[in-house]
């Protein structure tokens, strides 16, 4: 991962790898992938939003589907098995109204849905509670009596319970830990009815018939991508270790418990006919309540260490003191970019800053204020360059720029507002004069494989800068001309030269 003013540039690099053999592309790599893995598992749950307006339309169908059994006397459409008990009309009208909350388009409108629904559901819930006057509505419902006797129907505290929790699901905010819990007591509650099928035993336990318990999984299902966490989805999604041990651990923990309560009702289904199923269902909820904890304090520990290590490689290849790039992060940078130059025939220019006088800075202010003047300089340089392009600190108080796609005359230009920059915008501590700088420029010649020779020559073209007066942008000089080879002196003898001159 490169440093923050790199990023900005050039996004589409992040995930490259360069040539160098170091433990930091190890990390790098399985950044890369814990990124693609998390990208991955948004992606699920945004398919899963996408098909959250069917689910609910589906529940509208069957819901009506209901109400019209009632209107035709058809009673397959809302009491399939009368062993299994039926779907009341005031079920089906709660459900239309949590599904219009979740097809609405508006917050508003889905609060207003919602609110009515828990209304009824309140006033049912009376009715249960402490048998008070059937409700109107309900008896209403019933419509006419019919030719044939039909069994009695209502709403059940098992429906009541599962569509409060689904209620409060869509009232909670998005991705809450309540929000989740209520979406588990909702599957829970029809797991309590599709474990007593699979058993072949009554599955009507609080008058919750298999077609309520469809509406209101189709319901649950409409409301689950609100709550899903994209972290937890990924731990149990990825390829590591700990995630399929988490996917083993539930396949096993459900098809263990499921095989339990089948086994305690061949053993004495005397005793446990009754209760095997809201029993086996309670050791599923409770296992996955188990297991969602793991992936919680797990999905908090990654989450931890991702953000150690993207701080750790953030400092390997930053500057500490200005927050610019610094030399390895410089060198992967200018592989890569004299590969594209050279690949795309595009130019590359570079530019060598040095901040003039700044012994005297530190020596007259004390390093303290040195260092504040590094600072500014670091936040100065990148709002200057374009998302491709680099800034690093060089040395000491020596910043070097790569400029992708750029020639001479260009890097010329941006030298030079550079400089005015510098020259208008930062003074000594005391405010006495203004903080200049000399700048080389240089480019890279359609000959050359690496940036060292263009570096040498800015560093060449800086030399002259400094010997001209400082505070000025020089090009590199004339190749082949004598000026050039006095400048091509070894660079600890130019600068022991431009201390003097310093000081």
């Amino acid at each position: 991962m490169l440093p923050a003013t790199q990023r900005r540039r050039d996004p589409a690099r992040q995930d490259q790898t360069g040539t160098i053999d170091m433990p930091i592309e190890t990390a790098r790599q399985i950044s890369a992938r814990n990124v693609a893995e998390i990208r991955g598992a948004i992606r699920i749950i945004r398919r899963i939003e996408a098909q959250q307006r069917r689910f609910a339309a589906a529940a509208v169908s069957v819901c009506f589907a209901s109400l019209a059994g009632y209107a035709l006397d058809l009673r397959l459409l809302y009491l399939p098995l009368a062993e299994g008990g039926g779907t009341h009309p005031l079920t089906a009208v709660v459900a239309l109204l949590l599904a219009s909350a979740r097809l609405s388009r508006q917050r508003r409108g889905e609060v207003a849905f919602t609110i009515l629904a828990l209304g009824l559901l309140a006033w049912r819930a009376a009715e249960l509670l402490w048998q008070v006057a059937p409700l109107p509505l309900e008896r209403w419902l019933d419509g006419p009596e019919r030719a044939l006797p039909r069994p009695p129907v209502e709403l059940g505290h098992n429906t009541l319970m599962a569509l409060a929790a689904i209620s409060a699901a869509i009232l909670l905010r998005h991705r809450t830990a309540l929000g989740m819990a209520a979406l588990v007591t909702a599957f829970g509650i029809c797991g309590t009815v599709i474990v007593a099928y699979s058993y072949a035993l009554d599955a009507a336990l609080g008058g919750m018939s298999p077609v309520t318990t469809l509406i209101a999984l189709l319901l649950a299902l409409a409301c689950l991508s609100r709550h899903l966490d994209p972290m937890a989805l990924r731990l149990l999604l990825s390829d590591s270790t700990v995630s399929r041990m988490l996917r083993r651990q539930l396949l096993l923990a459900m098809c263990g418990f499921w095989i339990g309560g089948l086994l305690l009702l061949q053993l004495d289904p005397t005793e446990w006919v009754a209760g095997a199923p809201l029993i086996v269902t309670v050791m599923l909820v409770v296992a996955a309540a188990g297991l969602m904890s793991s992936v919680a304090m797990l999905s908090s520990a990654e989450s931890e260490r991702q953000r150690h290590q993207a701080a750790l490689e953030r400092l390997s290849v930053t500057d500490a003191l200005t927050g610019l790039a610094n030399r390895w992060a410089f060198d992967l940078f200018a592989s890569r970019a004299v590969a594209a130059a050279r690949r795309e025939g595009t130019g590359l220019a570079v530019v060598l800053i040095d901040i003039d006088r700044f012994k005297l800075v530190n020596d007259r202010f004390g390093h303290a204020a040195g260092d504040r003047l590094l600072r500014e300089v670091g936040h100065l340089l990148p709002r200057w360059l374009r998302r491709s392009d680099l800034a690093a600190r060089w040395g000491g108080e020596e910043f070097l720029l790569i400029l992708t796609t750029t020639r001479l005359t260009g890097a010329m230009a941006l030298a030079e507002r550079v400089r005015r920059c510098f020259e208008d915008r930062l003074t000594l501590p005391d405010g006495s004069a203004p903080v200049t700088a000399s700048i080389g420029c240089a480019e890279l010649l359609p000959h050359e494989e690496t940036i060292d020779a263009a570096i040498s020559r800015a560093d060449a073209a800086l030399y002259r800068a400094k010997n001209g007066g400082r505070n000025r942008v020089e090009p590199p000089p004339a190749r082949g001309s004598r000026k050039d080879a006095e400048t091509e002196a070894p660079p600890h003898r130019r600068r022991s030269a431009d201390r003097v001159a310093a000081s």
